[in-house]
């Protein structure tokens, strides 16, 4: 009895991939997304294509950098409040502000290894350009409407959820009530753009806000009782992260950038941090120690990345996000 034809077998492997993803899409929302596909008014695809870059990476990112400068800067440090009550946790000390960016970066680089470690395929569905667009902007939203890459869990959805949430718990700014409400509506219309613009599937959002409040959750908690200073807690968990989702996709997608980032701020506020704070009764061999640890790993990352020309500018981001915490104490030593 004769084996069947080569071409009998992968044409039954390619039924068997297409009714896995037939059966994925299913369970992400994939009917939610063609009932949608097609009825959805112009005016609402146009108000969807900006809303959703409130979650692009550069704008999280650059908002969080530019929040933690000013807090840092008018000395108002962001503080830890209890999860319970508006009332500061009773052992954070005041603290620059910039363990803010660490954050927001940490929980981007989670998110990038578990869209790597799950590998699931985006909506094949394209929204339709609207016809009111002026042409000038076309190119725009036809950029954000035809994405590559993974689907699973939405990237906006996570990083919307962690960068406005953490500034909400962070800031003094009315109540945390308030606060958290803004930033839930923020992160909700965020997510709800993906699925308008047929990028993503209901259930991916849903996983990205999962992600994304689940892991400030943890962070909160680790930052409240690690030994180390917040900013440090903050950057180095991230760095961590970042090297897991470079191994996770083989130094894919924004991996690199987000350990270029850590690795870089970890680094200038390792060698250059104010001897104040939690750690100013450790010993002094501590500080030379974790600033020797930090440069090694940025080095590490350097070399993995592809050479200084093409992490440089990441590392870079990454110090300069510190500077403003290193300088303020000693322009101020109140």
């Amino acid at each position: 009895m004769f084996p069947p034809p080569f071409s009998t077998l992968a044409a039954a492997g390619l039924d068997g991939i297409r009714r896995s993803v037939e059966s994925d899409a299913m369970y992400r929302g994939g009917d939610v997304l063609e009932s949608l596909h097609g009825s959805v008014p112009e005016w609402l695809l146009l108000l969807a294509a900006l809303v959703t870059r409130l979650g692009d990476v550069a704008t999280v990112i650059s908002i969080v950098i530019l929040a933690s400068w000013l807090l840092t800067w008018r000395g108002t440090a962001a503080e830890l409040e209890s999860p319970e009550t508006d009332s500061i946790a009773p052992n954070a000390d005041r603290a620059p502000a910039v363990w803010l960016v660490g954050v927001v970066v940490g929980g981007l680089a989670a998110m990038t290894a578990l869209k790597y470690l799950f590998a699931l395929p985006r909506p094949e569905l394209v929204a339709a350009t609207p016809s009111m667009l002026p042409t000038a902007l076309e190119s725009t939203y036809v950029s954000t409407v035809t994405l590559g890459g993974y689907g699973f869990p939405s990237g906006h959805a996570v990083g919307a959820t962690v960068a406005y949430g953490a500034l909400a718990l962070a800031t003094s700014l009315g109540t945390r009530r308030s606060r958290l409400a803004v930033a839930g509506v923020l992160a909700l219309a965020v997510s709800l753009s993906r699925v308008v613009l047929a990028v993503h599937y209901p259930g991916d959002i849903v996983a990205g806000i999962l992600l994304g409040v689940g892991y400030l959750a943890a962070v909160w908690w680790l930052l409240e009782r690690s030994p180390a200073d917040r900013t440090t807690t903050a950057f180095a968990l991230a760095l961590g992260l970042a090297l897991v989702a470079i191994a996770v996709s083989g130094a894919a997608g924004r991996s690199v950038a987000y350990a270029a980032l850590a690795a870089g701020g970890l680094t200038i506020w390792s060698f250059a941090r104010p001897r104040s704070g939690r750690l100013s009764s450790a010993r002094p061999a501590y500080h030379a120690e974790s600033a020797t640890i930090a440069l090694a790993l940025l080095v590490g990352v350097i070399v993995v990345g592809g050479g200084l020309q093409s992490v440089g500018p990441a590392a870079a981001l990454g110090a300069l996000v510190v500077v403003p915490a290193v300088i303020r104490p000693r322009l101020s030593p109140s």
